[in-house]
């Protein structure tokens, strides 16, 4: 064999090794924040691997607002990286309606139609509920808005505060639970209610309400 094909033959062969033994890596374009109601697509859009082949994505709920944490895969290799889900589509005009819990009865605490327009929080993850209706009509007295924040699970959290509510006649101390999102329908999403929990301060005793939020318009 002559030295020239024998160097051919060797350059030939490093070339191979070095492209199978080639590292492939994944490049992302920045942060991923994305709207509810999205797709791997939208995720992808922000990945590409350094060879150009084909990435994959999995581990998201996009019907849940907050930080999850998503893996990519291109070939054998795996990396696990932060997708933000916007709470921007819960935004919007809503109607709002109190309920007096006792026992398996409820009874209407407002009456008409009560109008509020929820709008986003100073987080990705947040909106604010504000305290007082269109026309003006205190609601959560001494709360200001109520921000909401969710988490990138099936839960969410307001804060709870000390002060009064339109509905009630001592100051108290006021707690949130079951806070309940979703889809809607037509690619729209809402926050659908809550339930309050009621402890005068000074007192032992203890009441329950639940808050009903329908969605008229989006922002």
């Amino acid at each position: 064999m002559k030295k020239r094909d024998l160097i051919l033959i060797t350059l030939v062969v490093c070339g191979v090794l070095f492209s199978c033994n080639r590292e492939v890596v994944l490049n992302y374009s920045g942060d991923i924040m994305i709207d509810l109601g999205s797709t791997d697509k939208n995720v992808l859009a922000y990945v590409s691997a350094s060879d150009g082949s084909e990435v994959s994505v999995s581990g998201i709920d996009y019907e849940l607002v907050g930080e999850q944490i998503a893996t990519f895969t291109v070939g054998d290799k795996n990396e696990k990286k932060s997708v933000k889900i916007k709470s921007d589509k819960l935004t919007g005009m809503y109607e709002i309606s109190i309920f007096l819990m006792d026992g398996d009865k409820e009874y209407k605490l407002t009456s008409g139609k009560w109008l509020m327009e929820i709008t986003k929080g100073s987080e990705y993850n947040q909106i604010n509920i504000p305290d007082t209706t269109e026309k003006g009509t205190s609601i959560f007295i001494d709360a200001g808005a109520l921000v909401v924040t969710f988490n990138g699970k099936d839960s969410a959290t307001i804060p709870s505060f000390i002060g009064d509510f339109n509905f009630c006649f001592e100051t108290s101390y006021w707690s949130f639970s079951n806070i309940v999102y979703g889809p809607i329908g037509k690619g729209d999403y809402a926050i659908k209610g809550f339930l309050m929990k009621e402890n005068p301060v000074g007192s032992n005793y203890e009441y329950y309400y639940r808050v009903q939020l329908d969605k008229q318009s989006s922002l």
